[in-house]
């Protein structure tokens, strides 16, 4: 049984999200992998396409919604909270970017580098495992300071600026989609519409749990408009992966599971998972190539490969997280 002093629908959607972040940075199974010539295997590779481009992309804007919504919860009873949250989040986004700069200048990379490296980038791009992930912590820095206001106003104020935010940020979402305008991964406009979100979700859960059928009925709808009629130019700023978030938690935060102690680690650990897994992607990858060119390795086919260096990886991630878990570093881990 696990931990039962935690709250299990959350410790479920952190699980989840942190594995479908592996998966699509790791992408330990493509399209690629399969064969050309039947009609199988082409909805093979849609799937896979669409379970990348609609499903793992769920999970940093659940991340998220998820944190304001905690952080809305503890700021309800917890006098001057947003203070200790921002300081915490501060903290652990500039460890976390030294950590980038550390690396980056280790593997030969050069300076200076523009300032928006650092804000809202979260440090400089990695060869082979590309940019920084931390520009998440910079986000939800940004979140939690704006859901800190949005907390002072009054509750008409707040009805008012909640149907705005939400009405005009999914007009933004769907003329993107169909003029083929990106928005920009680190672009706010992503993220204002959790902000009232995580303030209902407090405050109206168990209405906003009634709702889940109409949350996935408009992903399924948005999915299938975004096949028909749309260009995906965005990652995060589309209805597809809105209304997919809100059936993602509104799906588990009933309070109707259990959770056991490999979710409970995936919880607990998730920001170490998600911080480290990158550089150990880098490490996995390049000692496979050494390896395979002095050959020490005999080839294994690119499929086999790619679920190696997967396994190896995620392996040597959770361990490492869990190593600095026991330590004075356990607050930029857990």
């Amino acid at each position: 049984m696990g931990d039962q002093s935690r709250d299990a629908g959350i410790d479920i959607i952190k699980a989840i999200c942190i594995v479908l972040v592996l998966i699509w940075h790791l992408q330990p199974i493509s399209g690629g992998m399969l064969p050309y010539n039947n009609y199988a295997a082409f909805l093979g590779r849609e799937a896979i396409r669409l379970f990348y481009h609609n499903i793992t992309l769920l999970a940093v804007p659940t991340f998220i919604l998820v944190s304001l919504y905690l952080f809305i919860n503890k700021a309800s009873h917890i006098e001057n909270y947003w203070k200790k949250r921002s300081i915490r989040l501060i903290q652990i986004f500039l460890f976390w970017v030294c950590i980038q700069f550390i690396v980056y200048l280790l593997l030969g990379g050069k300076l200076p580098l523009p300032l928006n490296t650092i804000i809202p980038g979260g440090g400089p791009e990695l060869s082979y495992v590309g940019a920084s992930v931390f520009y998440f912590l910079f986000i939800l820095i940004l979140c939690t300071m704006w859901t800190f206001l949005f907390l002072k106003l009054a509750e008409k104020i707040k009805l008012i600026l909640s149907i705005v935010i939400i009405a005009l940020s999914c007009l933004h979402f769907v003329l993107s989609s169909l003029y083929g305008l990106g928005i920009d991964t680190m672009a706010m406009e992503n993220y204002y519409i959790y902000i009232p979100v995580a303030y209902y979700l407090q405050n109206y859960k168990d209405k906003f749990i009634q709702y889940r059928i109409c949350f996935f009925i408009g992903f399924f709808l948005s999915v299938y408009a975004e096949l028909t009629f749309s260009n995906i130019m965005s990652a995060y700023g589309r209805l597809s992966i809105f209304f997919g978030v809100l059936s993602l938690v509104s799906l588990f935060i009933t309070g109707r599971f259990t959770t056991n102690r490999p979710i409970e680690f995936l919880a607990k650990y998730s920001l170490g998972i998600f911080a480290l897994h990158k550089y150990f992607q880098y490490l996995s990858n390049s000692l496979y190539e050494i390896f395979k060119h002095q050959g020490g390795i005999i080839s294994i086919g690119p499929s086999a490969e790619r679920m190696l260096q997967f396994i190896v990886t995620v392996a040597l991630t959770c361990i490492v997280a869990y190593l600095l878990g026991k330590t004075k570093l356990r607050i930029y881990v857990s």
